[in-house]
């Protein structure tokens, strides 16, 4: 992936998440507000500030987040791998949770989804009097 302009990053390091603020010209997404409620949950701390490009190097881990992407571990940039070039821990549990609560698995989350139905069963049934 070249670019994300679609979507909204997130670097783990030193046990907290770190994402860019909502001053500094980013989407302001959906999938953004969730993963900050998830990372609540799961007890991760979240700090929203300007992220320097050098922070992209030394960051123990990287994702991008949205609509598209869901939740899309970053392994490299600029051809220098992060931690150990897979999916880290945080990334997982994040990536976890969130595929739970849009997949309808975690109660807690059911107000995220809006049930979509067949044409079939929307529409009101004739009457076949």
């Amino acid at each position: 992936m070249s670019e994300a302009s679609s979507s909204n990053l997130f670097l783990a390091m030193h046990g907290r998440l770190i994402t860019p603020p909502v001053a500094d010209d980013i989407l302001v997404g959906i999938t953004r507000s969730c993963i900050l409620e998830l990372a609540g949950r799961l007890g991760i701390p979240v700090e929203e500030r300007r992220v320097d490009r050098t922070e992209l190097y030394v960051a123990d881990e990287m994702f991008l987040c949205g609509t598209g992407v869901q939740i899309a571990p970053v392994t490299s940039i600029d051809a220098r791998i992060l931690g150990d070039g897979k999916i880290g821990e945080t990334t997982r549990a994040i990536q976890d949770l969130y595929l739970s609560a849009v997949h309808g698995e975690a109660e807690e989350y059911l107000e995220w989804l809006t049930p979509v139905y067949a044409a079939a069963d929307a529409a009101p049934k004739a009457d076949r009097g």
